[in-house]
């Protein structure tokens, strides 16, 4: 059971660093958007970061989570937990700051 519970961890691992890149691409993107909103280098990163952020959906990564929780107890739980809404509401975050800045330079 252990190594199935490293298995899915290893998928919610995988999920956040897609959302960590994702985030972090469309804070760079955006910066370069703002200073030259011609640059179709910043563009494309942009949408392709924006595009990475929508395909990964929090239910998944909430499913997943429900499968190991139930046998995880006290910190680790925990710590999974406060992971899980920490890179949800960055990908929230994300998604509205790249909502606006569209609707800025109409993109």
């Amino acid at each position: 059971w252990a190594d199935n519970i490293k298995f899915v961890k290893d998928i919610i691992e995988s999920k956040y660093h897609k959302i960590d890149h994702a985030v972090a691409e469309i804070k760079e993107s955006s910066d370069a958007l703002l200073q030259d909103d011609k640059c179709s280098k910043s563009k494309e990163h942009f949408t392709f970061a924006l595009s990475t952020l929508e395909l990964v959906q929090p239910s998944e990564i909430e499913q997943l989570l429900d499968t190991i929780i139930s046998d995880l107890h006290g910190k680790e739980k925990e710590a999974l937990e406060t992971e899980a809404k920490s890179k949800s509401t960055s990908r929230i975050e994300a998604l509205e700051k790249a909502k606006q800045l569209r609707e800025k330079l109409k993109i």
